[in-house]
């Protein structure tokens, strides 16, 4: 019996294409705040988070950074490679650690070149990744704080087992380019209405469709277009 990974991308190819890509696969555990790529940086590896969560950033002036994107299980980092780029555009930073999968970018670039679907679902989940930027450009500038950090909530629940989120008020606030205060104010709302419980780096959801009522389009959105160009991408 074929041993199959975690990862939702890599999940989804048949059998016969997944025996070729896991003779070149790495497992690797990702440590939280760990930087796998820099603005602007070549890099060696892609990777396939399993439990880890990737925030792909915009480092700003003042020593500020915007985050542009989440990749979790269902998808991979970088993904300017599936277009033939080995530079990064944005800095990739371990938003919850966990386990991974890398392979060589020169060895991916070879295993898209002869596997017709995994190159398939690779260009539907480009896809979806570019969706999702776009659709968070829309948010950053539309949207209330308590909206924009209901629907971070929410995409990061979509990428765990379970319920927990293990972060901190610092690292959220640095990812919606807010205050930590700013941040604390709008988490004992949501704990107020016992919709999670924050204690010690780590937020447990209780109540999801309250954070789903709460949050803005924008995460409707964006996950339509994973259920539709890849479907069982998440399944909460």
């Amino acid at each position: 019996m074929v041993n199959r990974p975690k990862n939702g991308l890599l999940a989804s190819i048949p059998d016969s294409e997944w025996l070729d890509v896991q003779s070149l696969c790495e497992s690797i555990k990702l440590s939280l705040g760990r930087v796998l790529y820099e603005p602007r940086g070549p890099f060696d590896y892609v990777y396939f988070p399993e439990t880890a969560i990737i925030s792909n950033v915009a480092p700003l002036k003042a020593d500020k950074t915007a985050e542009t994107s989440t990749t979790g299980r269902e998808g991979m980092v970088n993904v300017g490679a599936i277009m033939g780029d080995d530079q990064s555009m944005h800095r990739a930073v371990v938003q919850v650690s966990g386990d991974a999968i890398r392979i060589s970018f020169r060895e991916f670039q070879e295993l898209q070149a002869r596997l017709p679907v995994f190159r398939r679902k690779l260009n539907a989940y480009s896809r979806a990744f570019l969706g999702q930027v776009m659709q968070s450009v829309a948010c950053n500038a539309s949207h209330t704080l308590l909206q924009r950090c209901a629907r971070w909530l929410l995409k990061s629940h979509d990428r765990v087992e379970g319920d927990e989120l293990r972060l901190t008020q610092q690292f959220l606030a640095e990812m919606l380019v807010v205050s930590r205060v700013a941040v604390n104010a709008e988490l004992k709302k949501f704990q107020q209405q016992q919709a999670l419980t924050y204690n010690r780096g780590i937020i447990t959801i209780l109540d999801r469709k309250l954070l789903e009522r709460t949050s803005c389009e924008c995460y409707r959105a964006v996950r339509r277009e994973y259920d539709r160009l890849l479907p069982g991408s998440f399944t909460k």
